[in-house]
C-alpha cells in the first residue's frame, strides 16, 4: 500500500519551516505531459536551486536540508514519477523532459541543480540540454549515462534490489556504502521513508537519459561542485573524480564520514556546502 505523503510528513515540513521563518510557496501536485509529480517549493531568494531526489529515495530525503536553503533562496523539489507521492510512470519516459515542465509552470529560467545519484545524472543530462537554464551544478555521488559500472558494483547494486523488493528494508540499509556504521538515525529515518513509499524501490526503471552524457561532459561550462562521501563505493568516488575532472569548471570535494545518502547523514555539512557554492565562489570553498 502506497502512503507517499501523510498529514505527518506535511506537519513536519511546516514546523521545520516555521522555525527557520520561511513560509511555504507551494506544496502540490502538478500535471506535466504524460504524468503527475508532486512538488514542493520555498524562499523568495533572488536565486533559484532545484533539488533532485536519487534513484531509492524521494525528495523526503532533503527535508532536513531544504529548510536551511530556504532561507536565502528559492528552492523547489519533487517526486519524480513513481517516486513519494508523484503518480507512477504508465511506460518509459524522460525525467529530464519532466524537469524542463516543472520548471516552465514554476517560470524558472535560471537555476543551480542540485542532484543526488541518478538525480545527478539527471542534472548533467539538463545542463547539457538546456546550458542557457544552468548557473550551477552540485553533483553528490552522481551516476551519469555513459559510465560502465564494475563488476562488483552491479552485483552490490542487484543485492540490494533483491533485499528491497523482498521487504528486508532493515538489511538493506544496513549496507556500508549507503550509510556509515554508526548513522543508525539515518538508517531508521530511511528505512521509515521506504516503507511509506514502496513504489521508490522500482520506479527507476522506467527511466530514461536523453543523451549519453559522458563523452559530452567537456562542453560544460558552469561552475560544478562534485561530492562523494567518504565511505561510498570506490566506483562512485572514480566517476566523481572523472566528472570533476572533465567539466570546464569543477571541483570534487570528499564528505567525511559520509555515504551515499549524505544529505540524509549529514545534512548541515551538505547544506552549508550548498550555500559556499552559492556564494563569492562559485565552486566552493
Amino acid at each position: 500500500m502506497r502512503l507517499p505523503f501523510t498529514p505527518a510528513r506535511a506537519i513536519a515540513i511546516l514546523c521545520l519551516l516555521f522555525w527557520s521563518g520561511v513560509t511555504p510557496v507551494r506544496a502540490d501536485m502538478m500535471d506535466v505531459p504524460g504524468g503527475r509529480l508532486w512538488v514542493d517549493t520555498c524562499g523568495a531568494g533572488p536565486r533559484t536551486i532545484v533539488l533532485l531526489h536519487d534513484g531509492i529515495l524521494h525528495s523526503a530525503a532533503y527535508d532536513a536540508v531544504w529548510p536551511r536553503l530556504c532561507e536565502q533562496f528559492r528552492v523547489i523539489r519533487y517526486d519524480r514519477r513513481g517516486y513519494g507521492a508523484s503518480a507512477p510512470a504508465r511506460g518509459p519516459y524522460a525525467p529530464a523532459r519532466d524537469l524542463e515542465a516543472v520548471l516552465k509552470v514554476l517560470d524558472v529560467t535560471r537555476a543551480t541543480f542540485v542532484g543526488a545519484s541518478s538525480g545527478g545524472g539527471l542534472a548533467v543530462d539538463f545542463a547539457l540540454t538546456h546550458p542557457e537554464s544552468v548557473d550551477g551544478l552540485v553533483l553528490a555521488g552522481p551516476w551519469v549515462a555513459g559510465f560502465k559500472p564494475a563488476f562488483g558494483f552491479t552485483i552490490r547494486n542487484l543485492t540490494l534490489l533483491a533485499l528491497f523488493r523482498a521487504g528486508l528494508l532493515d538489511q538493506a540499509a544496513r549496507d556500508p556504502y549507503i550509510l556509515t556504521r554508526n548513522a543508525d538515525a539515518a538508517r531508521a529515518q530511511v528505512t521509515t521513508w521506504l516503507r511509506t513509499s514502496p513504489g521508490n524501490v522500482t520506479a527507476g526503471a522506467a527511466e530514461r537519459f536523453t543523451l549519453l552524457a559522458r563523452p559530452r561532459l567537456g562542453e560544460i561550462r558552469a561552475p560544478t561542485l562534485v561530492l562523494v562521501g567518504s565511505s561510498d563505493m570506490r566506483a562512485v568516488r572514480v566517476q566523481a573524480t572523472e566528472i570533476a575532472n572533465r567539466v570546464q569548471n569543477g571541483k570534487l570535494a570528499i564528505v567525511p564520514s559520509a555515504g551515499h545518502f549524505m544529505y540524509v547523514e549529514r545534512p548541515a555539512d551538505f547544506a552549508a556546502r550548498i550555500i559556499a557554492f552559492m556564494g563569492p565562489d562559485p565552486v566552493g570553498n
